[in-house]
């Protein structure tokens, strides 16, 4: 492998390819050690795979891997020799009755599923232009299918118990590996195989094989195809998730390996049964009384696993999308969730958590009848632990439920009382009472972010409810962002703020205006105006400036738009209180002199640093700062489309121009600033809705009429709104060249 990374020895190794690789093929086949231990638990020869990189088996898979990315075509054409001759030397030795005549068959199937994707991307791009291809994949899976897979391949191939165990497993193994470029027809076969290999007496590999098939295939298989096989698919995995849950059970009672694979195969269940459950609601909701119930127990079983306790929680979720099936599902689910809930101190460590989670999944698609049930079940116990718990994982599952039941419930939840029966006390008030608590500063800021996206719900689905408790909410949020140390958590609190800008700016800065800053914690007194910038005196002054400060620290692509959009609400507004707010400007060059090479300002060097004391900073005028970001936004937006572009072209171009691309990028272009690299990553996933989000599937931001703004045309048209009444021009008199140009583009 040294040799074939290294550029220029690695052309040795090439008029000898077809030879390397049939040699290497050969060093994969099983050991009788390996065959000796893997007799004893098979199940641990699929499960090992992944982790297996010492042996000589794994080495020579790592080298076929090399081999095919560094030489291509070539590398696939020699695959393609070795193969043939491993392949016909298998059939002489069945033909000889030879025993093992099948560990160079399964050699050869797991060489060519180690190089898969290479495979067929090579394949597709043959069959786009036209040629043959170096390695006919889609050929090469037909004969698995037709040799290994096929009804009577048992009885033709001779092989002995253990030895068709391996070379059946393999075979599904690489059948699923060829699954993205096998042609439609292929679908059905293998899928009467993988199913085929679920029933009762299939030994253990198969099963996993046969999960792994699965995944793959039921996508891919037409419905007029697949639906024969769903109900021997429900009831295969069904028992396969009996039987593997069984075994997780008792973890511990064995030995490593065998818990280890417990955890791999019940893995590779729940990933096929979820593909299964997806593939048709109609019979989903045919199994589901039978298949929730075993999932449910896994969960709670598997919830130690966040692994695990996730894979089982997507099969409930995707039960919970299919209408049919949510009545019963919640029957089911909600009582066992509300006794864990009800008792969380006694609760082993991550159940309380996961059911949070859990709950929160199945009240997203709840209907009014099945949300009031839940409500009454469990909503009390939600924020007795949003009120009582320090876990930050709690309090954050706590929030996120919270949420879902204000979605589920909407204004009508505020009339079921805490205890669904319309008693219990005031809903509202356990809503307020849990942001509050999430807010409050004996907990780390941590905790609080969580409390953002709960109080942006509750302003939007219960504007007149609100309206009252309006100065509560901005008092708490505003002490709470005095206090917080971590950019994340002052970005977060500013979506708060970003929301009551867009339902009433000028009733916003009002309230704000009419408020004393909270006062500082106790350590930052110090600190606060050593910069040169007066402390806060209104709760308007501490906001925006924090605003201003950490805009550029705002992640996701919702609370971008949110907050940049927010920004040209306030500065269209034109109150006259935010052009008498200053917030952080400039550099202010120190005191006698210090100055640079022709008068320009020095260098700030540890010395001088330590010398001069904390750097001073002038005082900048308000609007002129919130045009300011709004330019940076688009400065940003350009550069993102201008790299998309660039992408476009470069796509077309070889590894040596891109190479000569990334240099020219690293040297300088682009202009750098406020909308440089860093920004224009930042945009880009603005631009891309929101794909590098932590939650890209945000039911209440996609609900959201935020998420239809188009923000740079909603910032021109704030724009031109102030440039009509003439106050434009001498804010823009304040911004420098290049947000200036910016600006000009966007307004053109």
């Amino acid at each position: 492998m040294t040799l074939v990374e290294h550029p220029r020895l690695s052309a040795t190794l090439e008029s000898g390819l077809a030879e390397m690789i049939y040699r290497a093929i050969g060093y994969m086949r099983m050991t009788a050690s390996q065959e000796e231990s893997w007799g004893d638990d098979p199940n641990q020869y699929v499960a090992d795979e992944d982790d297996d990189m010492s042996s000589a088996r794994a080495t020579c898979g790592m080298l076929l891997d090399e081999l095919v990315d560094r030489f291509g075509d070539d590398a696939q054409r020699a695959l393609s020799v070795a193969v043939e001759r491993r392949l016909s030397e298998a059939e002489l030795a069945r033909a000889n009755g030879e025993a093992n005549w099948w560990k160079t068959r399964e050699a050869t199937l797991l060489a060519v599923g180690v190089v898969s994707d290479a495979l067929i991307e090579g394949e597709a791009a043959a069959r786009s232009e036209n040629v043959a291809p170096s390695f006919a994949a889609s050929v090469f899976l037909a004969n698995v299918l037709e040799r290994d897979l096929s009804s009577g391949a048992t009885a033709a191939g001779a092989v002995t118990d253990g030895g068709e165990s391996f070379l059946r497993g393999r075979a599904l193994w690489v059948a699923a590996r060829l699954a993205p470029g096998a042609p439609p027809a292929a679908a059905g076969a293998a899928l009467a195989a993988a199913l085929a290999s679920l029933r009762p007496t299939a030994s253990a590999p198969l099963r996993v094989g046969a999960c792994r098939a699965l995944a793959q295939y039921v996508p891919l298989a037409p419905k007029d195809v697949l639906r024969p096989f769903l109900a021997p698919a429900y009831q295969g995995l069904g028992s396969l998730l009996e039987s593997a849950a069984g075994s997780t059970a008792g973890a511990g009672s064995g030995d490593a390996l065998e818990d280890g694979y417990a955890e791999d195969a019940l893995h590779l269940v729940l990933e096929a049964m979820l593909v299964v459950v997806k593939a048709d609601a109609d019979a989903a909701t045919q199994w589901s009384s039978a298949l929730a119930p075993a999932t449910l127990r896994v969960w709670a079983e598997k919830v130690a696993d966040p692994l695990l306790a996730a894979d089982a929680r997507d099969v409930l979720e995707a039960l919970a999308a299919v209408p049919a099936c949510v009545p019963s599902l919640h029957a089911l689910a909600v009582p066992t969730l509300a006794s864990v809930l009800a008792s969380p101190a006694t609760q082993p460590p991550m159940l309380v958590e996961s059911t949070l989670d859990l709950l929160a999944v199945l009240l997203r698609p709840a209907a009014a009848s099945e949300a009031h049930a839940a409500h009454a079940a469990c909503f009390r116990h939600v924020v007795a632990i949003a009120l009582t718990s320090d876990d930050v994982g709690a309090l954050q599952s706590a929030a996120e439920c919270l949420r879902a039941f204000l979605r589920a419930g909407g204004d009508d939840a505020l009339l079921w009382g805490v205890d669904g029966q319309g008693g219990g006390g005031d809903v509202l008030r356990q809503y307020l009472d849990a942001a509050a608590r999430l807010l409050s500063p004996i907990l780390e800021d941590g905790a609080a972010v969580f409390a953002a996206p709960l109080l942006g719900q509750m302003l939007r689905r219960l504007p007149t409810r609100m309206a009252p408790v309006l100065p509560e909410i901005v008092s708490a949020t505003a002490t709470r962002i005095r206090a917080a140390r971590q950019p994340n958590l002052i970005a977060a609190l500013l979506s708060v703020f970003a929301r009551l800008a867009h339902a009433d700016a000028n009733a916003l800065v009002a309230l704000l205006a009419s408020m004393p800053a909270p006062p500082a914690p106790s350590g930052q007194h110090s600190e606060e105006g050593a910069d040169g910038i007066p402390p806060p005196t209104t709760a308007l002054e501490l906001v925006t400036r924090l605003w201003i400060a950490h805009q550029s620290d705002v992640q996701g692509a919702f609370d971008i738009k949110l907050t940049t959009s927010a920004l040209a609400v306030l500065l269209a507004s034109g109150n006259p209180a935010l052009g008498s707010v200053g917030v952080k400007g400039e550099p202010v060059a120190p005191e006698g002199g210090g100055g640079g090479q022709n008068g320009g300002a020095a260098i700030r060097t540890r010395a001088r640093a330590k010398a001069a004391g904390p750097e001073k900073f002038s005082l900048a005028p308000l609007p002129v700062k919130m045009l300011d970001a709004l330019a940076d936004f688009v400065l940003e937006a350009q550069e993102a489309a201008s790299a998309r572009e660039d992408d476009e072209w470069e796509d077309d171009d070889g590894d040596d121009e891109d190479d000569e691309d990334d240099d020219d990028d690293d040297e300088g272009g682009g202009g750098g600033g406020a909308g440089g690299m860093f920004g224009g990553d930042l945009l880009e996933r603005l631009l891309n809705k929101g794909l590098d989000d932590v939650d890209d599937d945000d039911a209440d931001e996609t609900e959201d009429p935020i998420s239809a703004i188009d923000t740079q045309a909603f910032i021109a048209e704030r724009l031109k709104a102030l440039h009509a009444v003439g106050q434009l021009a001498p804010l823009a008199a304040g911004v420098n060249p290049r947000r200036q140009r910016a600006l000009m583009t966007l307004l053109r």
